[in-house]
Formats: C-alpha cells, structure tokens, sequence
C-alpha cells in the first residue's frame, strides 16, 4: 500500500489515514483538489470551513473579518459590546 503525502481533510473516507497522509492518488495532483467521485463534494464543503474559520479569526481590523463578524447573529453580550465600541 503506497502512502502518499498529502492532507485530507474528510474523516470519513476510508483513503485518509489523517497525519500519516492518504492512500488514493485523488489528492495528489498539481490542484491539490479531492478529485474522488464520492468525496469531493465533502472535501470541498470542508475546505469551504476551515477557510471560514480563518476568515474568523483574522484581525477585526480586516475587511473580510468585519464582513464575516456582520454575519454572525447578534447576541445580548455582542450588542453590549458594540455600544461600548468592546467588540472582539
């Protein structure tokens, strides 16, 4: 079985061997894109995630976090820290 170094991002395809790297040649091409017929929607929605997540965790200062901070719903502490100019 040949180990191919590449990271996935599906846990629940039975190719990913997690940090060890992958078994199908799916992931390996130039695109660094899952190209599997059964999970590349997943591997997509995934990639669509975690790059949320980043969105998420940059800097308020950014453009693209305010954008995604005015998405979030607001909560009671959230309006407060708004009105306080606190927000985090």
């Amino acid at each position: 079985m040949t180990i191919f170094n590449a990271k996935c991002s599906v846990t629940s395809c039975p190719f990913n061997l997690g940090a060890r790297g992958v078994t199908c040649g799916w992931l390996t091409g130039p695109s660094k894109r899952c190209r599997h017929a059964v999970y590349r929607e997943a591997w997509q929605a995934a990639q669509e995630l975690e790059r949320a997540r980043q969105a998420e965790a940059r800097p308020a200062g950014s453009i693209t976090a305010r954008v995604v901070a005015a998405g979030r719903p607001m909560t009671a502490e959230r309006a407060r820290q708004l009105a306080l100019g606190e927000e985090v």
